[in-house]
């Protein structure tokens, strides 16, 4: 409680709270400032089968054609699954110009990562990018989309499929244009004005405390003295003195000796009547 008391005081005092809370404000418009924004763009694929179908007919005076969106099928979303995970890897990234550890970020899936997109069963290709330039992010978005299309062509081609059945790639959601994403700039700022407020109360409180009087500490009562007693010394007595007996007190009963009856008469004790008629008698 103690503490929480002079951090208010601290706060309160003219030449320490409004200065450093300035000096915290400063500091966070100056982080909000250095740290670089990001621009995220993104661009969203479908993978679709030609009008003519996936067959070659033999007889070509009895090819149909077929309407793509109704051949949306699990074998278009495992096409877009396999240049899914062709291009999620590290030597695919750097060619694209987000090398690892980069200020430039992409992601590809099949829009899960995309809030728009209500459905993710169906043969999507979802690519966004997250960079410090605008221009950079919008580069990288663009050879990704093209490097798509490549990897559908090189995976159709290398499993022998005629050309006229190829699946291909085709924009749901263009290419958007960059947008800024403050969100890192805000937490970095409200971070350092935070920081700066609590590292300049920590040094003010530092110097007050360390300025601040020592109360001195009462007194200890005295401790009682110590009374010392007289411990008597043990006497030895010696085998060749004789040792001396305390006299008995006179008026102790314990101690008083009483004549020894000899067996002499005794005078008889008068009667008092007949001391009495002697008086008159005489």
């Amino acid at each position: 409680m103690e503490f929480w008391k002079t951090i208010l005081g601290l706060l309160r005092r003219v030449l320490v709270g409004p200065p450093l809370i300035c000096l915290s404000i400063l500091v966070g418009v100056v982080v909000y400032a250095v740290v670089p924004a990001h621009y995220t763009t993104d661009v969203s694929l479908v993978l679709a089968t030609p009008v003519n179908g996936g067959t070659v007919p033999s007889d070509k005076t009895k090819q149909g054609l077929t309407n793509p969106f109704l051949s949306f099928n699990d074998a278009l979303k495992t096409g877009a699954s396999i240049v899914i995970l062709s291009m999620n890897t590290q030597d695919v990234w750097t060619q694209l110009g987000a090398p690892k550890d980069g200020p430039t970020e992409i992601t590809i899936d099949d829009g899960r990562s995309n809030p728009n997109v209500l459905d993710i069963n169906g043969p999507y290709i979802y690519i966004r990018v997250d960079s410090e330039s605008p221009r950079q992010a919008t580069a990288v978005l663009m050879a990704a989309r093209e490097r798509v299309a490549s990897e559908l062509f090189k995976w159709q081609k290398a499993l022998g499929a005629p050309p006229n059945t190829f699946i291909t790639s085709t924009d749901i959601v263009p290419p958007s244009t960059p947008e800024a994403d403050h969100s890192m700039n805000w937490q970095a700022g409200i971070g350092g004005a935070v920081l700066c407020l609590l590292l300049g109360l920590g040094i003010a409180y530092g110097v007050v405390t360390r300025r601040a009087p020592k109360q001195p500490e009462p007194p200890a009562p005295p401790a009682p003295a110590a009374v010392a007693v007289a411990v008597p010394e043990p006497v030895e007595a010696q085998a060749d003195e004789p040792v001396e007996l305390p006299e008995p007190d006179e008026d102790s009963s314990s101690t008083m000796e009483f004549p020894v009856y000899r067996g002499e008469p005794l005078s008889p004790v008068p009667w008092p009547g007949k001391a009495t008629q002697d008086k008159s008698e005489g």
